[in-house]
């Protein structure tokens, strides 16, 4: 695995007299599945959005593929291969589902904005290669038989897989995951994790957050753990519920 993939390096986040974000360093591997746990307020939605350039950062540095990538607009951040979905889903419900996913193509169609309304040769051709690529996404995460209902006959679990459908159809190299079962049963989260796993085994390389144990202990190679805006612990899930500092921050006691 190529530890210079995802390295976050002495990053602070503040807001007004807050700080978020307190001087993080930590790095993604190339192919691997990490997870981030900590109580809420630990800024670990904040460390995403700071990624994915939705918010700037206030000093520090972010690297992707050894291309800083703090100083540059969200979507070309997204165009370099980095996509993630949302703890809040933010579906366009005045889309079908297909066409949810559909909006995550964009990404790579080159059509102007006078071919797509003349409904020219290239802009023909990019949006059949658009629906094909979206349908491909709603069969991996079993949502094909949904794709012309609209997001709101959805149930929950379904929601969320439809924004990790959008995610996948930018083609990212590195996913980020927001709470992906939060709300979600223990069966819902054990077809999550063997969803996520699957996506692994395609060639992604994935950072979630989440609070729920069940899919953490099920499915991370490495976990980090936050606090106050600072990694507190990281390691196998086994290593970190034993520190002493994750338990008083954030478990409370060991997870039998």
């Amino acid at each position: 695995m190529d530890s210079q993939y995802l390295e976050v390096k002495d990053v602070n986040k503040d807001f007004g007299g807050l700080r978020a974000i307190n001087n993080l360093s930590m790095e993604v591997r190339k192919g691997e599945l990490l997870s981030i746990i900590g109580p809420n307020g630990a800024g670990k939605t904040t460390l995403l959005n700071l990624i994915t350039g939705i918010l700037p950062i206030n000093s520090g540095e972010i690297w992707f593929k050894e291309q800083r990538i703090d100083r540059i607009p969200t979507h070309l951040i997204c165009g370099l291969g980095i996509a993630r979905s949302f703890q809040n889903i933010q579906l366009f419900t005045n889309m079908s589902v297909l066409e949810n996913v559909m909006i995550g193509c964009h990404r790579w169609m080159r059509s102007t904005l006078l071919e797509i309304i003349l409904s020219l040769g290239r802009a023909r051709k990019e949006r059949r290669e658009a629906f094909e690529r979206a349908m491909e996404k709603l069969v991996l995460l079993g949502l094909e038989k949904k794709a012309n209902e609209m997001p709101s006959a959805l149930a929950l679990k379904e929601r969320k897989f439809l924004g990790i459908a959008r995610a996948l159809a930018t083609d990212p190299e590195l996913l980020l995951l927001d709470e992906p079962v939060g709300g979600l049963t223990l069966e819902e989260i054990n077809e999550v994790s063997k969803k996520i796993l699957k996506m692994q085994e395609n060639g992604l390389t994935i950072l979630f957050i989440e609070h729920r144990m069940e899919l953490v202990m099920g499915i991370s190679e490495r976990v980090m753990v936050m606090d106050l805006g600072q990694k507190i612990a990281e390691g196998t899930f086994d290593e970190i519920q034993r520190n002493e500092q994750v338990i008083t921050a954030y478990l409370g006691k060991e997870i039998e």
